[in-house]
């Protein structure tokens, strides 16, 4: 047994819907895992990883959810 067993359900779902989004950024971005992946083993790797994350940021701020309204109501934006 893992501590990740011992964990609320509703953390596990947030988990699983979190990379869930995360990948289908990365798929509607048009970049694959594995470009991805090369980029953050290189020197640069925190810049890259910031500007990915900013990139994340905007995408979840923005993204309409079914009914067509935006998921983020309190933005800052």
């Amino acid at each position: 047994m893992s501590l990740k067993d011992l964990a609320p359900l509703n953390t596990k779902r947030g988990r699983e819907s979190a990379a869930r989004s995360f990948l289908k950024f990365v798929e509607d971005e048009g970049v694959t895992w594995e470009y991805l992946e090369v980029c953050m083993q290189r020197e640069n790797a925190a810049l890259i990883l910031a500007a990915v994350v900013d990139k994340f940021d905007m995408y979840l701020a923005f993204k309409e959810g079914r009914k067509g309204q935006l998921l983020a109501r309190h933005s800052v934006m």
